[in-house]
């Protein structure tokens, strides 16, 4: 093992573990400006769905920044593909929700506690998640 390697390397580890935390707030509040109602107050007061919601969109977001991580060349190019997944998933998140439910308002359902719409969802952002993240990395 060459110890070494990995002392000259810990720099950019960091730089980019730094990068990627940024990157994933801003992916997190973008989620948050979009979304009618207060997530936070709403998991405060026990709302499942609310929570199930939100932890599917982070996850869907850390999938995709997990692979703009391994197929960058540099930090600009991460952030670049970060910035690029972070729109596609919203648009596609927003185009899936329209189709799958015209006739129903998931927003009022979720903040009324809807577990199943919540978990759906939250399904949906991490499934759209993994198709960017593929797609990045071709």
């Amino acid at each position: 093992m060459n110890l070494t390697y990995y002392l000259q390397t810990f720099d950019h580890f960091l730089i980019y573990l730094a990068a990627s935390l940024v990157l994933f707030l801003i992916g997190t509040y973008i989620f948050k400006l979009i979304t009618p109602y207060s997530e936070r107050a709403l998991i405060k007061e026990g709302n499942i769905a609310v929570s199930l919601k939100l932890l599917g969109k982070m996850a869907g977001l850390v999938v995709v920044l997990q692979s703009a991580i391994r197929s960058s060349i540099n930090l600009v190019d991460l952030a670049i593909w970060a910035i690029i997944a972070i729109i596609v998933q919203i648009v596609l998140h927003l185009v899936i929700e329209y189709v799958f439910t015209r006739n129903t308002n998931l927003a009022k359902e979720v903040e009324k506690g809807n577990v199943a719409v919540g978990l759906f969802l939250g399904g949906v952002s991490i499934l759209v998640g993994m198709i960017v993240a593929a797609a990045i990395s071709y």
